[in-house]
């Protein structure tokens, strides 16, 4: 059995990690023309992390997690109003919870790709041909491939979601807003955080620094949309939208890379489509089911689905049969996340100062051993029912 991966993200290689280890032949092909590593910070537990220990990744993410004793929330100017002990909800996980950037989940799962696993850089699917027991698809320059099963990994707007299941304002649901995230090297910042990774909350947006290492620091922005979409500058519209704020808000902005190619910038939302299979096309990871980054665990998620992926369609299986029954077990998962992630976002970026005062007094009750230890048994249950293993 021969499979075609579209992504090599972390349901891409979650996927030719599991696939290959089925017994299937893996062909990933990624449009970038070499691994994508950096984005922004994630709290890696639940379904991924359960998936991680069953690809045998789970010590490579381990080597790669981020020193984090807490958040700190603070005002326009820098004040602290709130921390969460980040060493307490990872107790509170039993020590199953990692802070990575995504690129640490992405290299650790590119590290373990086996020789046999074929990748493809630098090229893009431009057309699929399903037949009725496999599926034909060629690339930007003519070269046509062949395989049993085209696999979907290439995130929010994917490219095989649009050819094989239509246009993606269908599935599409935006919730509000809209993010960015970029790198930069910041000497008056550093000094600022004094180690800390800090999140500044005022109404209507977000902004978050922590350093990474390497005398780099990172950024993290989301804020309303104005529902137009990616600007002509991301640098631009970020001054725009936060110039008038201080403490160092100012300094990390004039640190923005010049190229736009270097600032991650989207709109926040999640995906909905009926079917995530197509006869022998499937997607997995954010072109399935984005959860969005306000639900949180889509890293996780992304990575459960590329590995349950795998374990379904082992050697010999009826292909369409196993993703119809994975799509049947799974999906109740992934709906139930995506409505929690649409009851939070109201309190991810708070649109009023009572909306920040009460998300503040929440994470401070969030820090209290007790509390935590009354979360134990949700971070035991979290990545139940994301398996095809009994």
């Amino acid at each position: 059995m021969k499979a075609i991966i579209s992504g090599a993200g972390i349901a891409g290689l979650a996927a030719a990690l599991s696939l290959h280890r089925a017994g299937w032949e893996v062909v990933v092909i990624e449009r970038a023309r070499q691994f994508r590593m950096g984005g922004y910070m994630i709290d890696f537990f639940g379904a991924g992390f359960d998936a991680a220990e069953r690809l045998g990744v789970i010590d490579a993410l381990r080597r790669r997690s981020r020193e984090v004793g807490a958040v700190d929330w603070v005002d326009e100017t820098g004040h602290l109003d709130a921390r969460l002990s980040y060493r307490l909800m990872q107790g509170a996980a039993g020590g199953r919870m990692l802070p990575l950037l995504r690129g640490d989940v992405e290299e650790g799962l590119a590290e373990a790709l086996p020789m046999g696993v074929a990748l493809r850089f630098g090229a893009t699917i431009e057309a699929i041909e399903p037949w009725p027991n496999g599926v034909g698809v060629r690339l930007a320059g003519g070269e046509a491939m062949e395989a049993d099963l085209l696999v979907g990994a290439d995130g929010i707007h994917s490219n095989v979601r649009q050819l094989a299941f239509g246009d993606e304002e269908q599935f599409l649901r935006p919730l509000g807003y809209e993010t960015a995230a970029y790198f930069f090297e910041g000497e008056t910042v550093r000094r600022r955080l004094e180690g800390s990774f800090a999140m500044m909350s005022v109404p209507g947006r977000l902004a978050g620094f922590y350093e990474v290492g390497g005398g780099r620091l990172a950024s993290f922005f989301a804020f309303e949309s104005d529902g137009r979409g990616r600007p002509a500058s991301a640098a631009g519209e970020l001054k725009r939208r936060f110039s008038d704020i201080g403490w160092v808000v100012p300094d990390a902005l004039a640190a923005a890379p010049a190229d736009d190619d270097d600032i991650y910038y989207d709109l926040v939302a999640q995906v909905e489509i009926p079917r995530w299979h197509e006869g022998r096309v499937a997607l997995v990871g954010d072109a399935a089911y984005a959860v969005s980054l306000v639900a949180g665990q889509g890293a996780s998620l992304a990575l459960a689905g590329g590995t349950v992926l795998g374990e379904a369609l082992a050697e010999g299986s009826d292909i369409e049969a196993a993703l119809s029954a994975l799509e049947t077990r799974l999906r109740p998962v992934v709906l139930d996340k995506q409505r929690a992630g649409r009851r939070a976002a109201k309190w991810f970026v708070p649109a009023t100062r009572l909306h920040v005062g009460l998300r503040n007094a929440g994470l401070n009750v969030l820090s209290t051993p007790l509390f935590a230890r009354l979360l134990s048994p949700l971070f035991s249950l979290n990545g139940k029912g994301f398996s095809v293993r009994a």
